[in-house]
């Protein structure tokens, strides 16, 4: 009796936690992608991808304040890098 008893617990258990992830929302950061274009600057939001098509920082934020977003230099651009070789 002590071991059905046992394994009903680890069974509750078991079905508790898989509940409990299935509720969790997972991977939401990975679910965006990660960055459009080659720009200069780039303008990022709350919900969507960085967008890197700018090639002014007064573009970006003309774009950017309509649409709650920041606006910084494109970091990924290696034109925007100094000690070129």
């Amino acid at each position: 009796m002590k071991t059905l008893t046992t394994l009903a617990a680890t069974a509750a258990l078991i079905a508790g936690i898989s509940f409990a992830n299935a509720q969790t929302p997972q991977g939401t950061q990975a679910a965006k992608p990660g960055m459009a274009g080659t720009g200069q600057f780039c303008m990022s939001t709350k919900d969507g991808p960085k967008n890197c098509t700018f090639a002014s920082l007064k573009d970006c934020e003309a774009k950017a304040k309509g649409m709650k977003g920041t606006c910084a230099a494109n970091t990924s651009n290696a034109a925007n890098t100094t000690g070129q070789k």
